[in-house]
């Protein structure tokens, strides 16, 4: 299995020497580092427009791009802003040149000669800072989220049934029944988006704290599947929905019941969601090698690549009306992510504008009890 603690250290300088040095150090800590070189500035924005490192340590004198200006440009970009930088250089001997460094984005510095002891330190201490951070900037987002949540969506229902439920009360007797019925619709279509709104959110908070229980064990997807539909069956027939199934009867996961209900209600709903009247929306399961694959299709109205990138992450606001008005939180995607990695599977989409969508999630054969 991939060790997920490997962290990916570029170093930058002109000198095959410094770099060797410097490598070496490393090396020889065993410590969990991916090691990339780069002669200059230039060269390392190069490099890392096809993999990120977790930290960069730079020296400051080099041809082309110095230090100084490769701390620049990657304070200028979004992607590469956060990443921690440690200027190592032997000019680094005045305050004033710590200054400049420090002022220009740099986290730490280290002189040269180079101390392997001083250099492991800091290497691990700012790696460690950089996490903490990430773990920070994420329970930002969840609490934003959060309470973007409680804001808007729970509002926007609870005026619903406020505003028809006063109406009714006020002057009930004066409308015609057909209409007593459509705002008493409007209400109970109102109760039930708040209650499944309500269920993610709970959901949601336990799977923060780590409280949910995990228990996997051998079930049968198609019977999921069928008591899933006949959950979303109302919302697909007002929409005049057909939902396929192809999913054989003998394809059976190792997973806990209620934590991939969960996924597929989720995912069909989106689906649902999404697509317009009389559209068409397809279930199959693949069995692969070491997994199960499933797969959700519909005949929607598709997702933005822009969009795609977004829609299982926290701190984005993805939630948006469906083809009838129909709200949500996107809240309901991130459940799903979280739940299948979980299992230790993965998911993720295929979409193009104005011609559907495709939800993908795998489960492996053996479920994974981390």
């Amino acid at each position: 299995m991939k060790n997920t603690n490997i962290k990916n250290i570029m170093i930058v300088d002109d000198e095959p020497e410094n770099l060797q040095i410097i490598s070496s150090f490393f090396s020889e800590s065993k410590l969990p580092y991916n090691i990339t070189n780069a002669p200059n500035g230039i060269i390392a924005l190069k490099i890392m427009k096809k993999k990120l490192p977790d930290l960069i340590i730079t020296d400051w004198e080099m041809p082309g791009m110095d230090g100084i200006e490769l701390i620049e440009k990657l304070k200028d970009d979004d992607k590469t802003s956060s990443i921690p930088v440690i200027m190592c250089t032997g000019v680094m001997t005045s305050s004033k040149n710590l200054d400049t460094a420090l002022n220009a984005g740099a986290v730490d510095f280290i002189r040269k000669p180079i101390d392997k002891i001083e250099l492991i330190a800091r290497t691990k201490a700012n790696l460690h800072l950089a996490d903490s951070y990430i773990k920070i900037k994420k329970l930002n987002a969840t609490k934003d989220k959060f309470f973007s949540i409680i804001a808007h969506d729970l509002m926007s229902p609870f005026n619903s049934m406020l505003g028809f439920s006063d109406l009714l009360i006020e002057d009930f007797e004066s409308y015609q029944i057909q209409t007593q019925k459509e705002y008493i619709g409007i209400i109970n279509q109102s109760i039930k988006n708040t209650y499944k709104l309500l269920e993610n959110l709970l959901t949601w908070s336990r799977l923060q704290k780590d409280i949910i229980d995990f228990n996997p064990e051998k079930i049968n997807l198609l019977l999921i599947f069928k008591e899933t539909c006949e959950l979303l069956k109302q919302s697909a027939e007002n929409k005049s929905i057909k939902l396929t199934n192809n999913i054989s009867e003998n394809i059976f996961i190792n997973a806990d019941k209620n934590m991939i209900s969960t996924v597929l209600r989720n995912i069909i709903t989106n689906a649902i969601k999404f697509t317009p009247k009389g559209g068409k929306i397809w279930i199959d399961a693949k069995n692969k090698q070491q997994f199960i694959e499933i797969t959700t299709q519909d005949s929607g109205v598709g997702i933005s690549k822009e969009k795609q990138s977004e829609l299982f992450k926290i701190d984005q606001n993805t939630s948006t009306q469906g083809t009838e008005r129909e709200t949500g939180t996107g809240l309901g995607l991130i459940l799903c992510k979280e739940f299948t990695e979980k299992h230790g599977g993965k998911i993720w989409v295929e979409s193009e504008e104005g011609k559907g969508s495709t939800f993908i999630f795998t489960i492996p054969k053996t479920a994974n009890r981390s």
